[in-house]
């Protein structure tokens, strides 16, 4: 259990009147958006404090650090890995300090969602937070009151933020961060893409003024700064504003600071072509969003359905980028069953081989086209976050289950990097199906175990001899 504090200078020493709570999925990460907010509260950050935690931290401690501290109101931001956290650790809060006023926002605080959260909070923030953290927290510091005369949680809709007028929050990186921990930045926001289970989609894109933040990575390398992580959901949206940010990191020192981006996987430009292509090996880190290649499944939930063009980009960020590609693919979409995603998968493996293709169950967000009734009523997902799919159209419970255990396996074995030798011999041996293979490989481990999780490398590993072995007769 990992709880820190970031402070701009407090008042009265062990009191601070706004208090940001923010619990990371584990202690590597920091937590962009508390800093963000802290760094966008003006006059008011010297009475405020970022309290930070992992989701190891048990409610009862991390509620004794807030109330320690006698704030008039204090902000959780919400996500799906920590919600269950914030909700008992909030009600704690309510009841120890009880004239502390509750702010509720991030991802998981959506429009038309908030039952779910009734008496926990005296205020939801839904969008983008900077401006609306900010007069909630003068508002209170002024004596207001944010909840209304019934007691119902007043709803606050954040509009999205322009670019320059945000304050950067990078000098709230501490030094404990940028030596031990990921430095998340971000370039843009938005997204101009609508597919139909994100969070983000259709959200105005916009940039940030490069120069400005030339100017700002600067200062954390000075500091020390290792690496950088982007946040932005497109980084390539805009291709002008994608070359000019990567040719900040090719003007100091390429391959000296590895980068990782999320990037839309479409027809690239010459000029960003080049761009990639001139960073040393490996020092770019790319998430790909592939979700499908079956074109039908693909034009349902709004993405693009020319497959080759995917399939060409992520040709040319592995073998002439030369970057290391994080692929992702999503089942249990729309319309798409067991056989159409394991040819999708078997071609992706057998044609481009990315150094990590993460296969991930398709989740119903709150606030997503794809969760709004009406939309899909035939998928059905889990009330609880992280809400993942149980049944589709086309998939009943037990092929989701199946196909879970398949992905389970595919991560241990080879997207984990432990296993070189068996993944090469399984790829040498089994060349018909990659699909079919790893499937049958978590079979046979389940069989075996009953289980997939709680395993170490050396039990795997003995699976992986016995399967080989078996496969060789």
């Amino acid at each position: 259990m990992f709880v820190g504090v970031v402070s701009k200078g407090v008042c009265v020493p062990g009191k601070s009147d706004i208090v940001i709570v923010a619990i990371n999925a584990r202690y590597s990460h920091c937590a962009f958006g508390a800093r963000t907010l802290m760094a966008n509260l003006g006059p008011m950050q010297k009475r405020a404090e970022i309290i930070e935690a992992d989701a190891d931290v048990q409610p009862f401690q991390l509620a004794a650090a807030v109330a320690a501290r006698r704030p008039q109101i204090a902000g959780f931001s919400v996500y799906l890995w920590n919600a269950a956290r914030v909700r008992e650790t909030a009600l704690i809060v309510r009841r120890v300090s009880p004239r502390t006023q509750i702010v509720l926002g991030g991802p998981e605080i959506v429009p038309g969602d908030h039952a779910r959260w009734d008496g926990v909070a005296d205020a939801r923030v839904t969008g983008e937070g900077e401006s609306a953290f900010r007069a909630l927290c003068a508002e209170v510091l002024s004596g207001g009151t944010l909840c209304g005369t019934d007691g119902a949680a007043r709803t606050v809709c954040g509009a999205p933020e322009e670019p320059q007028g945000v304050a950067l929050p990078y000098s709230l990186y501490t030094a404990d961060d940028l030596a031990r921990r990921t430095v998340y930045v971000e370039s843009s926001r938005g997204c101009p893409c609508g597919c139909v289970y994100c969070t983000s989609g259709r959200t105005p894109f916009r940039s940030f003024d490069p120069a400005r933040l030339a100017e700002a990575f600067d200062s954390l390398i000075v500091r020390g700064a290792r690496a950088f992580r982007f946040l932005d959901r497109s980084f390539n949206a805009d291709e002008n504003h994608a070359c000019a940010m990567l040719d900040l990191f090719l003007a100091r020192h390429p391959g000296r600071y590895p980068i990782h981006l999320e990037i839309l996987p479409r027809r690239f430009g010459d000029r960003l072509r080049q761009t990639l292509a001139a960073f040393p090996p490996g020092t770019l880190h790319l998430e790909v969003g592939v979700q499908t290649l079956n074109p039908a499944v693909a034009h349902r939930i709004g993405r693009s359905p020319d497959i080759e063009r995917v399939i060409d980009a992520l040709a040319f960020l592995i073998r002439e980028a030369r970057a290391t590609v994080h692929a992702d693919l999503i089942f249990g979409l729309p319309g798409e069953d067991e056989a159409s995603f394991a040819a999708g998968f078997d071609r992706l493996v057998r044609e481009l081989d990315p150094p990590e293709l993460q296969v991930n169950l398709l989740k119903g967000l709150p606030g997503t086209p794809l969760a709004a009734p009406g939309f899909a009523p035939e998928l059905v997902f889990s009330p609880n976050p992280p809400y993942e799919l149980l049944c589709s159209d086309v998939l009943d419970f037990n092929t989701v289950v199946r196909m879970q255990d398949f992905a389970r396996c595919w991560d241990l074995v080879h997207n984990r990097g432990r296993f070189p030798d068996a993944v090469r011999a399984i790829r040498a041996r089994d060349t018909t199906s990659p699909y079919a293979c790893y499937r049958a490989l978590s079979e046979r481990i389940l069989a075996a175990e009953g289980r997939l999780y709680a395993l170490g490398a050396r039990k795997i590993g003995e699976h992986l001899d016995a399967f080989l072995h078996e496969r060789t007769r």
